[in-house]
């Protein structure tokens, strides 16, 4: 009997909770018209929002709130260092949708929360797409310079004598052999579909890379790879001051 009154509570309470927060989005879109995010759909095309809809757009929201802000932060870091390949107003058009997305959840319209929040993954990933195949050819040709390099050295009969720079020259060999191994990652995680992951193998073949180069021909490199290195450990070479208002006087 106990069972059955405790069964009765819960699902009286669940239906309770569920009849209240239908009634605020209601109050909620009654309240201003022009912010209510159904305006955007027909009825044909209106996501579903029923008690069950709204429960997993409420899981996969949390997640994708948590998940797309870590990879932006990283998209951020790239489109500033390489200005030159225009991803700004990639990178631009994925904030705002990331923003709209959770301006969506907090207001508690979690149905077109999750509707944002998975068109900028989407978007998130299609950029990270475009940076994987820019970063696959500057690994292709600093590997390639890289073992021209030690190529030369292993052909130049000074080098060979000199016990010291043998060492040095097998050593990063060594270095190449696992850069190319991860070039070789790099390319299926692409291949996978896993593109930030891409990118990550990518860079750290490029730091093997800078290494060897640095190492092997250090006057050649000096200051050639510096927006490289910055990127490698996620960091903005030239980031912008913050803009200061002078004071009133």
């Amino acid at each position: 009997m106990k069972s059955i009154v405790m069964k009765r509570f819960v699902v009286f309470s669940l239906v309770a909770c569920l009849v209240a927060g239908t009634g605020l989005m209601a109050q909620e879109k009654a309240a201003d018209p022009a912010k209510d995010p159904r305006k955007d759909y027909t009825e044909a095309e209106r996501p579903e929002e029923g008690y069950l809809a709204r429960f997993q757009a409420i899981d996969v929201s949390e997640r994708l709130i948590k998940e797309n802000l870590d990879q932006i932060y990283m998209l951020k870091v790239i489109a500033s260092n390489f200005k030159d390949q225009g991803w700004e107003k990639d990178y631009q058009t994925i904030y705002d949708t990331y923003k709209k997305g959770v301006g969506h959840f907090y207001k508690r319209d979690v149905i077109y929360a999750r509707v944002e929040l998975e068109k900028n993954k989407k978007e998130i990933m299609d950029l990270y797409k475009k940076i994987s195949e820019y970063y696959k050819q500057q690994v292709v040709q600093l590997l390639s310079d890289c073992a021209d390099t030690i190529l030369n050295l292993n052909l130049d009969e000074a080098s060979r004598s000199d016990p010291n720079k043998n060492k040095v020259v097998f050593h990063n060999m060594m270095r190449l052999r696992i850069a190319y191994g991860q070039l070789d990652d790099g390319q299926n995680n692409f291949i996978d579909g896993l593109y930030a992951n891409s990118v990550l193998h990518y860079r750290v073949a490029k730091s093997y890379g800078i290494r060897i180069m640095e190492d092997l021909d250090p006057e050649k490199s000096k200051g050639k790879f510096e927006v490289h290195k910055a990127d490698n450990l996620n960091r903005i070479l030239n980031p912008e001051a913050p803009k200061t208002t002078t004071p009133a006087k």
